[in-house]
């Protein structure tokens, strides 16, 4: 669980977006705003930023065209499940939440994200502090200052490498704190190396 406080988020291995890459997760939450993800090509200009906005999820992205935005759903901090997908074809990008779909062609003659190897990792939840003072390293300053999320995500897939295979993915780095209010103080077990689903197995034996 990300509890949206001013340090939390979650790291994972950079997406190889390419030309006809997908992204998908899960999330359920009770806040209506809040960063969900963000990746981009190491600062220069092609980026996505999916975020809740007064419970709506909105898709901002820029693939070297300009920045284009996809809106789609509402109500959805409404404390239940509900499924993502960002795919890519060529010029396309569609935003899909739950079964509706909203997509648009972006502008341009170059449609591939960045390059692999000088990518960002994917953020989730909201920002490292080693962005705060090196804002110029983003493709989009501002997401720094977005809200941080607080709910619960799992199910994060996309591809990770060359071979464009889409694997469910393992965190790489967090900073947060889970909440132990009304819990007796316990030896916190060792956090294992493990997908996002058993990763929030293991807090709740905190």
């Amino acid at each position: 669980m990300l509890e949206g406080s001013q340090r939390s988020f979650a790291q994972f291995r950079k997406w190889n977006a390419g030309l006809n890459g997908t992204l998908e997760l899960e999330f359920k939450t009770h806040s209506p705003n809040g960063l969900l993800l963000y990746t981009d090509d190491g600062g220069t200009y092609d980026f996505f930023e999916l975020k809740l906005v007064e419970g709506a999820l909105r898709l901002r992205y820029n693939l070297g065209g300009g920045a284009q935005i996809l809106t789609e759903g509402r109500d959805l901090h409404d404390g239940h499940w509900h499924k993502v997908a960002v795919q890519r074809a060529g010029d396309t990008t569609s935003l899909t939440v739950d079964n509706a779909t909203q997509a648009r062609a972006s502008r341009g003659k170059e449609f591939e994200f960045g390059h692999l190897d000088s990518n960002s990792d994917v953020f989730v939840g909201g920002m490292p502090a080693f962005y705060n003072n090196k804002l110029t390293m983003l493709a989009l300053p501002s997401v720094i200052f977005e809200p941080r999320f607080g709910g619960e995500i799992r199910n994060l897939v996309y591809a990770d490498d060359e071979s464009g295979v889409p694997r469910r993915q393992e965190i790489r780095m967090k900073d947060f704190k889970a909440s132990t209010a009304r819990r007796p103080a316990r030896r916190r077990p060792a956090m294992p190396t493990t997908t996002v689903a058993r990763f929030l197995d293991w807090l709740l034996t905190l």
